[in-house]
């Protein structure tokens, strides 16, 4: 005589939970920010920016415009090249004190600055869109920044930013071969060296 046996179902097996990847852009500050030597570096390039503002253009607007824009530029600059970043928290607030100080010291000008900055960033923002993983949205908002700031000399600060990507991309490829073709370069160090020549050279 046979016993008629019911199946037990197996019990299911519990998934892992997944670990939780840090949401990019949601960093604290106070871990992009440069530490050690680096630090020194950056605030000794800062304060010489500062100087130089003022001792080429004098006690003016441009001057104070300078004073805040190249030492922002010089920090976002080692942050984008050290964790592929550009915090809102740094570029949102110099944006804003840039297009204060410049809608205070050449109101007639400013529009011309913010036309400049929205085509800057507006560009940017559109390349990103449609070519994933060309540039980032802080670099659409840096170009806004550079825009805002340098006004007529954008564009030849865009150019200088372009060729010296293109000139460190070919480092690369001679230095690293052609498997290194696909690595990303930041491009926030670049744009930073073509917006203080730009400045200050424009």
């Amino acid at each position: 005589m046979s016993v008629e046996t019911i199946p037990v179902p197996e019990p299911a097996a519990q998934s892992e939970p997944m670990p939780e990847s840090p949401a990019v852009g949601r960093r604290p500050l106070p871990d992009l920010l440069p530490t050690g030597r680096l630090r020194v570096l950056v605030a000794a390039a800062g304060l010489a920016a500062v100087v130089a503002s003022f001792a080429h253009f004098g006690l003016t607007g441009h001057a104070l415009v300078g004073a805040v824009f190249c030492p922002v530029l010089v920090l976002l600059a080692v942050i984008d090249a050290k964790h592929r970043l550009l915090p809102n928290m740094i570029i949102l607030p110099a944006s804003l004190a840039v297009g204060l100080i410049v809608a205070a010291s050449a109101p007639g000008n400013f529009l011309t600055h913010l036309a400049a900055g929205a085509a800057l960033g507006g560009f940017f923002f559109a390349f990103a869109a449609f070519f994933p993983g060309s540039l980032g949205m802080g670099d659409a908002k840096l170009g806004f920044m550079l825009g805002l700031a340098l006004g007529s000399k954008t564009i030849g600060a865009t150019l200088i930013a372009f060729a010296g990507l293109l000139v460190g991309a070919l480092y690369v490829l001679a230095t690293r071969g052609v498997s290194a073709r696909k690595d990303a370069m930041p491009f926030g160090p670049f744009l930073a060296l073509g917006g203080i020549l730009g400045f200050f050279l424009g």
